[in-house]
């Protein structure tokens, strides 16, 4: 996945709640100042090492940890378990690397469900899967030099797949509140008595 999918989803997100002049409006728009400061870090300080760091989808996660942070109900006890259980894997992936076929859906799956059995919300679990990718990324960073030749931070597929994950999951969310609330008025109106039944 090395398409930036994740950018394009935000600049989108951020264009249509712009224009549709929506609530989110200013997380986008947050989200989007947060890029472009962080693209701007990585042109006047090119990554030159195998170490490769992504500024720019760091500082949208920085933001959008702290934005998700605010609002999760469990904070630190979801955080340590998920960030416990990447590290395992991370440990697991260096020593033996390749041995689960579709690893990284794999390692991914996994810390999503853990991130969200451990947190029980939206907000909780996204800051539960973005705060542990963090800190696994300075676990990684000061623990393996020297073995880890490569690395981006953040890995390209959990970026990618994080922004849609969340993307999809905000949007059926708001589809089924819209779905309820339409559920809500069409029950209110029917068992509102009309003029003629007044008259009877």
């Amino acid at each position: 996945m090395e398409f930036p999918y994740g950018e394009w989803v935000i600049f989108f997100l951020a264009l249509v709640t712009w224009a549709k002049k929506r609530a989110t409006r200013p997380f986008f728009l947050m989200l989007l100042v947060a890029w472009l400061i962080g693209k701007c870090v990585e042109v006047v300080f090119p990554s030159s090492t195998p170490w490769h760091w992504h500024f720019a989808r760091l500082v949208v996660m920085l933001v959008f940890w702290g934005w998700a942070w605010k609002r999760a109900e469990q904070r630190i006890l979801p955080l340590l378990f998920t960030s416990f259980v990447l590290s395992i894997q991370t440990l697991f992936l260096v020593n033996e690397p390749g041995v689960i076929p579709y690893e990284a859906w794999v390692t991914t799956a996994v810390l999503i469900f853990v991130a969200w059995f451990t947190a029980h919300s939206y907000w909780g679990t996204a800051a539960t899967f973005t705060g542990s990718i963090l800190l696994n990324q300075l676990f990684i960073r000061f623990t393996y030099e020297g073995i880890v030749r490569r690395a981006d931070f953040p890995d390209s597929f959990i970026w990618n797949f994080g922004v849609g994950l969340f993307t999809v999951w905000a949007g059926l969310r708001l589809g089924w509140l819209y779905y309820t609330e339409r559920e809500k008025e069409t029950r209110v109106k029917a068992y509102e008595p009309t003029e003629e039944q007044d008259l009877l």
